[in-house]
Parts: structure tokens; sequence; C-alpha cells
């Protein structure tokens, strides 16, 4: 077939010619399909100018600025302005004064909270403390204590035996032997414990008045609340994790399984990591004087990894 291919005629369905009602309800905007500057929206129209207009209004701005200085008083404003920025470039570096001064004062507070100090009419204030622990579940965390806190209090322990307990077996004794037998630094303040060797269980009490506070571990936070020192730990970052240990401390004591004990211990493991120190701290906190004394009494040393083997020995040389 040669020659061009003849189509349908299809009836027109839009008719671009025809006049639109627009609705008077919308915002109108302007034919961006036009050059023509009548295309503009009409100046009726809410929220839309026309550009000449805006030039305009530009062209009254830029000649008010240029002719401001003959405006009477502007002389006068723009040194008063000047005036204020000198002052408010002053009052910046007076506080940042201020801020570098607030800045060495919290250095110095602390470095005072490492190496606190506790007067001796504060310490004389307290009343003798009253401990009552089982023979079968020594307080080993009094001994590291009394050691670690010689620069700052001295710990007089003396042991009693109640009724309860006809003979006290070798690891209690030995301990009450240590306790009696320390010589703290002189010249620091005394507090005076009475350790009462008693069958009270698990859980070592302190007595305050006449009230018992049961668990070693709550023993050890009631001492480092009233005796400042470096294992006051309320006020420090990792306090929630410290907590945390001491929680898993006494929960360890109570453990009726070896695989109960092995979950507790594994989280004391992860706690230590590759630290010389519990929570990962390069120092000593109240949660290896916690953790030391329930190893100790429940597994005397053993059922422990490489890493936490060298952290407990470290913690007897302190012994």
């Amino acid at each position: 077939m040669n020659g061009p291919i003849k189509m349908y005629r299809t009836r027109q369905i839009i008719h671009h010619d025809q006049k639109i009602d627009k609705p008077k309800c919308m915002y109108a905007l302007k034919n961006i399909y036009s050059k023509d500057s009548q295309d503009m929206v009409d100046e009726s129209t809410d929220h839309v100018s026309r550009t000449n207009e805006k030039s305009r209004i530009f062209d009254q701005v830029k000649q008010f600025l240029k002719n401001n200085h003959q405006i009477p008083g502007m002389a006068e404003l723009e040194a008063k302005q000047e005036e204020i920025l000198k002052q408010l470039a002053d009052l910046k570096k007076q506080i940042l004064s201020i801020k570098l001064d607030l800045k060495i004062n919290a250095n110095s507070v602390a470095t005072n909270k490492t190496s606190p100090s506790m007067s001796a009419e504060k310490l004389d204030a307290l009343p003798d403390l009253v401990v009552n622990a089982s023979p079968t579940n020594p307080p080993y965390s009094l001994l590291l204590i009394q050691k670690l806190l010689h620069d700052i209090v001295e710990l007089k322990v003396t042991s009693h035996i109640h009724s309860s307990v006809p003979t006290l077996d070798e690891n209690a004794k030995k301990l009450s032997d240590s306790l009696a037998s320390y010589v703290p630094k002189s010249g620091v303040p005394s507090v005076n414990i009475k350790l009462i060797w008693k069958n009270v269980g698990i859980d070592t009490q302190l007595m305050v008045s006449h009230v018992p506070i049961f668990g070693e571990v709550n023993l050890l936070r009631y001492l480092t609340r009233v005796i400042s020192s470096p294992l006051s730990y309320s006020s420090d970052s990792d306090s929630v994790e410290i907590d945390s240990i001491l929680d898993t401390c006494y929960l360890l004591l109570r453990a009726q399984t070896k695989s109960e004990r092995a979950g507790h211990v594994a989280i004391l493991n992860k706690s230590l990591g590759k630290s010389e120190w519990l929570a990962g701290r390069s120092r000593y906190s109240l949660g290896d004087l916690a953790a030391y004394s329930a190893l100790k009494q429940v597994t005397n040393g053993k059922e422990m990894n490489g890493n936490l083997t060298k952290w407990y020995q470290r913690c007897e040389a302190v012994v």
C-alpha cells in the first residue's frame, strides 16, 4: 500500500477556548507560563501582590535608607546604638570571665571530693554501731573498709559472741582477730563498731535505734553515708551501676543452686570486663567491697574465670 494512511477523526472532547468560572474560595496563583505582566493576579485577590508594586516598595525602602541621614536625631540614634553594642561586648567579656572562675571552682570541688576529710566533732556525735553477723557468713567487707579508710577514720571493731553461738569457726575467728589487731593512722577520728556473732542467718544486721537494717550491702551503704569518703558514690555518674552491683551481691548470697550462683557471678564478671575494678573503674568502689565479701562467703575464691580471679587477688592484697 502506497501513500499516507488515513486515520479516524475523533470528536473534540476538551475545548480550550471556553471561559471557565474560577471558584472564589481559593487563592489565585500567577500564570507561570505567561511572560506578560498583565497575566499577574489581580490586586484584589488576597495575599498576592503585583510585581511592579513590589518594585515600588523596594525602591521606597532603598530611597529611605539612602536619605536616613537627613532625618532629625538619626545621628544621635546611631551613636546610642554603638554605645549599647559596646556595653553588650563588655558584658559578654564579664560573663565569660565569671564562667571561667566557676569552672575552676568546680574543678577544685571535685578535687576535694577525691580526698575528703571528716571532722572529729561530727564523728564523735555518732553512737556506737552494733552489727549482728552469723559466723557462717562473716562480713569480710568490714576488714576492707577498715583498711581503705585508715587515712580518714579509725574503725574500732570489737567482737562479741552471743549465747546462740557456742563456738566460732575458723573463718569468723580469723576475721575477728584481723579487725581487732589493725592499727590505724594516728590523729584521725574514730568510730566504734560492736560486731556480735549471732545466729541471724544470711543477712548481716546493722542496729540503728533498735531497728535492724538487713544485708551487708546496706551496712556498707550506711557507713559510706555517715562517713564522707572516696567510697561515697551517690553523686557519681555510675551510681546506678554501683547500686546494681550491690543488689547482685545481695542476691548472690541467697543463691540456692550452683547455676544460680554462676548467673550472678557472670553479671559481676561482665561489670569487670577488662578493667581493674568493677563498673569499669580504675579505682575500687563500694561494689568491689561487697562483691569480694559475697564471693568469699559463697565460693571461697572459686567458680571464677581468669580476669575475675585476678581482681579477687587484688582485693586479697588489700586485706
